[in-house]
């Protein structure tokens, strides 16, 4: 147990850590005064870009496969898995991919012979039957993982050659990329928007590893217009959501289409080349520059001087999307997560780009255009259900483009900091907004009291699923509201801090900065939380005082249950709570 020390008795103490890690998180802007992310090296990203560019040139890129499966070797797990992160624990995703990467090459020998006796022990065994029956079942419905996984198993030997290789393998129908993207949202199509790439090269892959018969011949008239569409869909830096692995996937199958000379190969190919880190190894995506700097700029903006908050609020305007988006349809108004061409427009880093802007302004300056496309956009993303996705409105289906609670009360929040000073028409849209989105968080919150978030997860919880994290985002967002979603929501965080004086799992283990970080930023807003706040200070104290290092957490969700760690995210949120900590001992003590 943890000495007892309520809040109110800590505001000298937290007011010298508020200045000293402002400082530091200060200290961390570029040039430009934005904030530069540093995404943790992933198994996946690797092992996916290995096979590829095997397949495109061996030779051309030897020395870089070379020194990315001398990675993939020197992070290999004690007990010969992988994990999604250097600090992850082993998965079957992560351990197959790096096996595939890895068991063709003599100098890996040792590494692909633990990786299989890993795979051995999850799988029964390591044949293509055991295989493809494992990944199904992993990912369920969800064919947006699932088959590009199965497609590279097949493209890198491990399932024998030829058509026998591909058999087994669900087929991605190709041809329904021709349709608009509208009426893919309302078909049964097993992946989610962002995968439209890999659904294309995948099943043109597919289609000539099993040539023959009349509707081969009838859906091969459809190959060069669904081309055109990938070219159209592919961004100049060549990089498909500036994604590693999506990349690697549509380089890899346009390879085996017989297409790898194709001007989309050729780029993916470039992109990969010249995004291989030092190290050998690739991240997940190549940066998350934007989501970071509206993160960092909501906690630091009233450190800023004025013309430091001027200049960061354009740096956020022209980060906006001007045009159509080729790649989801998304219409003008949203932000990515990164400033980099291939970003996509999302829910969460429209929002946080709002908020950013909100505390970067003055009160009594008008939004701006970019602010009232960036509100008109969340609006025209918000489900029939009340919620808000990711990417799309409308598929609901699968994971990413249907609603969730974090993103949902993500937008809740943006939409509140604007309102009021919106024109008078789009402001009554916003409130009607604002009202389904609550109908629908209420419709989400479990017995208990918890949200759970899609973004964030806990790697050690047994079931993978953050609701200390999702239910302290909401009740962050929610802030300055007095209801029973609201009390509940704090209840539950008062319930689940460890007895540490931490957050981690719902059960009180494991506690991680990142998750108390922002439980104690929730909870600094609720009533009659002094003394869970005194013991969470407690916890961080070490952490503080520089005695422990910050740490490195994965808690990041990407795609299908891949995690990665961001360099700023402990930094950052640590800041947010050290000034709603502050700020409420100060109130405490007038």
């Amino acid at each position: 147990m943890v000495r007892t020390t309520n809040i109110r008795d800590l505001r000298d103490e937290l007011h010298d850590y508020r200045q000293h890690w402002r400082e530091k998180l200060l200290a961390r802007r570029g040039d430009d005064g934005a904030w530069r992310s540093v995404l943790s090296s992933s198994a996946v990203g690797t092992a996916t870009a290995v096979v590829a560019l095997n397949r495109k040139s061996a030779e051309r890129h030897s020395a870089l496969i070379g020194r990315a499966r001398a990675w993939l070797a020197r992070t290999q797990l004690a007990d010969g898995g992988w994990g999604d992160s250097p600090e992850s624990p082993a998965n079957v995703t992560a351990t197959l991919l790096a096996y595939a990467a890895l068991h063709n090459a003599p100098e890996q020998a040792v590494a692909a012979q633990r990786a299989e006796q890993w795979l051995t022990r999850e799988f029964g065994a390591v044949t293509p039957q055991a295989i493809r029956a494992g990944i199904l079942a992993k990912y369920g419905r969800d064919r947006t993982f699932s088959v590009p996984i199965l497609a590279l198993c097949a493209a890198s030997g491990l399932f024998g050659a030829g058509r026998p290789a591909w058999q087994g393998i669900p087929r991605l129908p190709f041809e329904l990329a021709v349709l608009p993207q509208r009426l893919l949202s309302v078909m049964n199509v097993q992946v989610v928007s962002y995968a439209i790439p890999a659904l294309i090269a995948v099943g043109l892959a597919q289609h000539e590893a099993c040539r023959g018969g009349v509707i081969w011949q009838l859906r091969r008239a459809l190959i060069a217009p669904v081309l055109r569409g990938l070219e159209a869909k592919q961004p100049a830096s060549g990089g498909f959501l500036e994604a590693a692995p999506l990349t690697a996937f549509c380089l890899l199958c346009l390879c085996e289409a017989g297409r790898g000379e194709h001007s989309v190969a050729v780029a993916a190919e470039d992109f990969l080349a010249r995004t291989c880190r030092d190290d050998g190894s690739w991240p997940i995506d190549r940066n998350l520059d934007q989501w970071v700097t509206a993160l960092a700029a909501r906690a630091l903006a009233d450190t800023l001087s004025a013309p430091e908050r001027q200049a960061l609020a354009a740096t956020l305007r022209q980060r906006q999307f001007a045009q159509v988006h080729p790649f989801t349809a998304a219409r003008p108004g949203g932000w990515g997560w990164t400033p980099l061409i291939g970003a996509v427009p999302d829910a969460d880093d429209s929002a946080a780009a709002l908020i950013a802007l909100h505390h970067l302004t003055d009160a009594d300056e008008s939004p701006g255009p970019e602010v009232i496309r960036g509100c008109e956009w969340l609006l025209g993303l918000q489900n029939r259900d009340g919620g808000m996705p990711t990417f799309c409105r409308g598929w609901g289906k699968l994971p990413f483009d249907r609603s969730c609670p974090d993103l949902s009360s993500h937008a809740y929040r943006a939409l509140s900091c604007w309102q009021d000073r919106l024109p008078p028409s789009l402001r009554r849209r916003v409130m009607r907004s604002r009202r389904r989105l609550l109908a629908y968080l209420s419709s989400q919150q479990r017995a208990d009291g918890s949200f759970v978030p899609l973004w964030f997860g806990d790697q050690q919880a047994d079931d993978l699923l953050a609701p200390v994290y999702g239910t302290a985002v909401v009740l962050e967002n929610l802030v300055g509201m007095d209801s029973d979603l609201t009390a509940r929501a704090r209840d539950y965080l008062l319930r689940t801090q460890g007895a540490d004086g931490g957050w981690g799992t719902a059960q009180g283990t494991h506690a991680k900065l990142i998750f108390t970080a922002r439980a104690l930023t929730a909870l600094a807003e609720q009533p009659g939380c002094g003394e869970a706040l005194g013991r969470g200070v407690a916890w961080l104290r070490p952490y503080l005082q520089e005695r422990q290092s910050l740490p490195i957490e994965p808690v990041g969700l990407y795609f299908s249950q891949l995690w990665y760690s961001e360099e700023l995210y402990p930094l950052v949120f640590l800041v947010r709570a050290l000034d709603k900590l502050h700020a409420q001992a100060c109130r405490r003590n007038l």
